[in-house]
């Protein structure tokens, strides 16, 4: 049983978590981005819009983070918002091909973070982690 903090899995589980968002972080705004609006950028990816409700969720953010991210995105020209002609109340946030574009550039630098932070372990090492991480994410 371990009786200091520092032994305790859960420490370093912090420990780990904290170094990896300060490293992608700072890798996002190395390329002018921050880690809410790559949430925001992947979570349109692919899709033709979605509500910010919806982008909200996908993107595990509370709405007035979703509001603010996509008001800055739209100042980027990086997504477009329109009313929902369904629903007068709703606004669809979309990608504009200048996002499609800055996406696929800040998914390469994600993908180098990942490797920086996970470097040391094999791709099985790799995999076996985040299964178990998964397992203890509610």
């Amino acid at each position: 049983m371990p009786t200091a903090w520092s032994d305790l899995e859960t420490s370093t589980l912090t420990r780990a978590a904290a170094h990896a968002q300060t490293l992608l972080g700072r890798r996002l705004a190395d390329a002018g981005s921050s880690p809410f609006e790559y949430r925001v950028l992947a979570s349109l990816a692919g899709v033709e819009h979605r509500t910010q409700a919806d982008l909200g969720r996908a993107a595990s953010l509370d709405r007035s983070d979703v509001t603010a991210t996509v008001r800055t995105l739209e100042g980027k020209t990086l997504v477009t918002r329109r009313q929902d002609p369904d629903h007068a109340r709703r606004v669809l946030v979309a990608l504009s091909p200048a996002g499609t574009a800055a996406f696929a550039e800040l998914a390469i630098v994600v993908h180098e973070a990942q490797s920086e932070v996970f470097g040391a372990l094999t791709r099985d090492e790799r995999a076996q982690l985040t299964a178990l991480l998964r397992r203890v994410t509610p």
